[in-house]
């Protein structure tokens, strides 16, 4: 009998689980980091334990956890995507058994807390004890100073390590237009020059803008000006 998918799953969890959202690396731009794909894929299939990947704020490391989840899903593979928070939880350990790949997402808010430190270091150890495999992102390295245990530093740096480079400018937008086009939103040259020249080229920020240009949209049937913008701007929504 073949594995069930994450979205087919439907037995007791510990977890207050919900499934991944729809992402996949058909609508992820590679930029400069097809090295760390191709290892990404080659990792997937290998016989090693841990992948930790860090980078800045908004260069698609969440995105990355959820695309993978979803290529497993077409592999027969069971995964789940987990936050720092969930680990203190002990009877969430039981997932180790449950999937074959255990994902934990912003794991730089477990740096320097030495409860969530030991709890990180107690399941990398149960998953190589299951002989699963625990993919890892951050915002910053494996090798940073901000990790204060030891043991777990060793951990974090004894498997594939990669950063994952952030877009740049023209990347960004491209993404963003994209997003916006799937979303029905139709955004004029005049308004992308205004963007690329006012706000960050960060994904996390756009995808923000966007969700709020979303709901004016929707809701007042309006059209995507640079007043607007700027009106969105002022509010606390995306800054």
């Amino acid at each position: 009998m073949p594995k069930k998918k994450v979205s087919n799953y439907s037995g007791q969890m510990p977890l207050a689980f919900k499934n991944t959202q729809v992402k996949t690396f058909k609508d992820f731009v590679l930029g400069k980091n097809v090295a760390l794909f191709d290892s990404l894929d080659s990792f997937l299939d290998s016989k090693e334990t841990l992948l930790y990947i860090w980078g800045e704020p908004g260069s698609g490391k969440t995105h990355v956890l959820q695309a993978t989840i979803n290529l497993l899903n077409t592999r027969d593979k069971t995964a789940v995507l987990l936050k720092s928070k969930d680990l203190l939880d002990r009877k969430n350990v039981s997932l180790i058994a449950m999937f074959d790949f255990i994902c934990i997402d912003d794991t730089h808010k477990i740096a320097g807390d030495n409860i969530l430190e030991e709890s990180l270091f107690f399941w990398i150890n149960e998953v190589k004890q299951f002989r699963k495999k625990i993919l890892l992102a951050g915002q910053f390295s494996n090798k940073s100073r901000s990790w204060q245990l030891p043991d777990l530093k060793s951990r974090l740096q004894s498997g594939r390590t990669h950063e994952l480079l952030s877009l740049d400018r023209v990347e960004v937008l491209r993404v963003f237009s994209n997003i916006a086009k799937q979303k029905g939103i139709t955004l004029d040259e005049r308004v992308m020059a205004f963007l690329e020249k006012n706000c960050p080229m960060n994904l996390s920020f756009l995808s923000s803008l966007l969700t709020k240009l979303d709901e004016i949209t929707l809701v007042e049937k309006k059209q995507v000006t640079i007043p607007l913008i700027k009106k969105i701007l002022k509010t606390k929504l995306v800054n």
